[in-house]
Order: structure tokens, then C-alpha cells, then sequence
């Protein structure tokens, strides 16, 4: 198998349909719209998209503080000229209440390590907050990974905050077998091929979703892998109707656990924080070797939630910035043995 990819169809053609989210059995974009309840004669103003009530001011006293959560959500190989161009309400409403960071970064700008354009040094920039010179990872062989010393940062999370709770739902199998640490719940439900990764996607979307609704965790990485396989079988374009197609279905099952989000019974007393990330870009139907190549080494970063700057100013942001950003929502210092390479970006002052 090459190294530059994880699998491809094998055997049989693949013709996608899109699906919208209705045929999903998730919430229509109208119904994630804003919606206005009253309570003792307060307006209360429910996003749907940032698990966070906020009150309009008539004189009542302030509640207390809402406890912060995370979810993260990893779109595997997804370019962001094709989110633009394909339909997707839910992460739409989400920048709306937000901000989408364009050209984020998956190489270091005083690189000095040989790391491929690939999943395996993607995410584990992502989810260790640190480049390659420090967690190993070249290419998706492994060889050489030190999440000794760069752990997952959820186990950076617990060590400052023991109590917190953590949950990792995937369906590539290197992010919970070899990346992942410090994850109190974790499904992972290995998948080869684009047919088989919409099949595992949809799967993991309800887990997630479930696992959301049911249980208190603190700290949740969900990761959608059938747009990096739509890429390679297909093409990685935004005239590409296939690939579109999974960015689509991808939207929708946002929506799904979005949802489930907004339906805990502790929502109003909670202030999530959504971050959506992707490892890299494509071209043509490959992405290594990308070094030189904006389409491939350029993505995007959506801080969400009611912590998040609306409309932030644009800068310059890194995939190792996802990991710093959600530390920081926490409430949790950056410690400097931890040698982080990214910055929190996103979030109000």
C-alpha cells in the first residue's frame, strides 16, 4: 500500500449519491437556525452550533459560570475551496457564530524535518501540538514516533485537570492505535476503502452523537475519514462530484452530533467550544509530496462556540495551533515542558 494514502477501492466502482441530511435523520439546517425560548422572563437565545444558551440582558442576575467543553472534528483530506463550494449549512452556521481561518499551515515555517504531506504527520501535529522535529512522525510508517515525550494532548489535559473526561471516536485505525492517548472512552472502527469509510463514518457519527448526548465528557475528538478516500478515488477538487459529495454527507453528520450536543440536559449550563480541522489538502487524486503545493499544504481551522471571535481577524494559523487552542478553552496553562509548538487562536480575550 502506498505510504501517501490510507486505502483505495479495490475491486469494484464506486458511485456515490449525495445524501441530504434528512435522509441522514438529522436535523434540517432551518431547525439548527437560532430559536427563542422564554423562562421567568428571560429571552433565551439557543445556538445550536456552540452547546452555549446566552441570556439577553433584562436586569436578572448573572449565572454562574458555564463549564467548558471541546469537540474536535477532523474531516480527513479535505480541501477548503471544495467546503466552500459544496453545500454545508452546518458548518456554515457554525463560521457564522465563529471563525474559519483560511491557509492554515501543515508544515512548520523553520521546518527542518523531511515529513511527508501525509495522515500520519497530519494528525499527529494536530492532535500532540507539536511539528515533526519533536513527535517523529514522517510519514504513515510510524517509524520514529515519540508520544512518549509528545504525548496526545489529551493526555496533557489530564495531567493538569485528573478529573476531566476524555472521549476519541475514529475510523482510520493509526489515530487509536498508535496517536491516541489519555482517552477515557475511544471507538475505533478501522475502514478501507471510500465505500466502507461512508459506512464506518456514519457508524461513528451515531456513537459519537450518542456518546455526546448520554455521557459528560469534557473533551471529544470525532474523526470522518470518507473525504481523503472520495480524493483519492475520485479526484481532490471542487468540480469533483464525488468528492463533494462526501463533504456533504460529512456536513451532515456535524449536524448530527451538533445536535446531540444541544440536547444534554446540562446544555444551558455548558460552553462548548467546536473546532473543525482537517490533516491536509489534494491534488489531482494524491497529496505527497506536497510540499510546494498551496492546495495541498493550505487548509483551514473553524474555532466555533461562544469563547470564539466572530469574523476574527485573519492570520497566519498551524495545524499545532488546534491542540493549544483547546487547552486554553479548558482553562488549562501551557506548560513549558510541555514545548508546544502552537498558539490558541480564535478565542475572545
Amino acid at each position: 500500500m502506498p505510504l501517501n494514502r490510507k486505502s483505495l477501492p479495490t475491486g469494484r466502482s464506486f458511485e456515490p449519491e449525495c445524501v441530504s441530511s434528512s435522509e441522514l435523520h438529522v436535523p434540517l439546517f432551518r431547525e439548527m437556525m437560532p430559536s427563542m425560548n422564554r423562562t421567568s422572563g428571560l429571552i433565551v437565545i439557543v445556538l445550536l452550533t456552540t452547546g452555549m444558551w446566552v441570556p439577553a440582558s433584562h436586569g436578572e442576575e448573572a449565572p454562574a459560570a458555564p463549564r467548558k467543553k471541546v469537540l474536535i472534528i477532523g474531516i480527513d483530506g479535505c480541501r477548503h475551496d471544495a467546503v466552500v463550494a459544496a453545500k454545508t449549512p452546518v458548518i456554515g452556521l457554525m463560521v457564522e457564530h465563529g471563525t474559519r481561518f483560511e491557509g492554515t499551515e501543515i508544515l512548520s515555517p523553520r521546518r527542518t524535518d523531511a515529513a511527508n504531506t501525509v495522515s500520519g504527520p497530519g494528525w499527529s501535529n494536530l492532535l500532540t501540538g507539536v511539528w515533526p522535529n519533536k513527535h517523529g512522525v514522517t510519514d504513515n510508517k510510524f517509524v520514529g514516533a515519540d508520544y512518549q515525550h509528545f504525548p496526545h494532548f489529551f493526555v496533557r489535559a489530564k495531567s493538569a485537570q485528573p478529573r476531566l473526561k476524555t472521549a476519541s471516536f475514529s475510523d482510520w485505525g493509526p489515530i487509536a492505535e498508535k496517536i491516541l492517548g489519555g482517552s477515557d472512552h475511544t471507538v475505533n472502527l478501522p475502514a478501507g476503502g471510500a465505500e466502507e469509510y461512508i459506512v464506518k463514518d456514519a457508524e461513528l457519527a451515531m456513537a459519537c452523537a450518542s456518546h455526546v448526548r448520554e455521557v459528560d465528557s469534557d473533551l471529544v475528538f470525532l474523526y470522518l475519514g470518507q473525504v481523503d478516500e472520495a480524493g483519492h478515488a475520485f479526484g481532490f477538487h471542487p468540480s469533483v462530484p464525488e468528492y463533494i459529495a462526501a463533504i456533504e454527507r460529512v456536513d451532515a453528520h456535524i449536524g448530527q452530533v451538533m445536535a446531540a450536543v444541544e440536547s444534554r440536559r446540562s446544555f444551558p449550563q455548558e460552553d462548548w467550544l467546536v473546532l473543525i480541522c482537517t490533516d491536509h489538502g489534494g491534488a489531482g487524486t494524491d497529496h505527497g509530496g506536497g510540499h510546494s503545493n498551496p492546495d495541498i499544504r493550505r487548509t483551514f481551522l473553524v474555532v466555533s462556540g461562544p469563547a470564539a471571535e466572530v469574523n476574527a481577524q485573519q492570520i497566519q494559523t498551524y495545524q499545532v495551533d488546534v491542540a493549544a487552542t483547546a487547552l486554553r478553552h479548558l482553562g488549562i496553562p501551557l506548560q513549558p515542558e510541555w514545548k508546544l509548538d502552537g498558539t490558541a487562536v480564535g478565542l475572545k480575550p
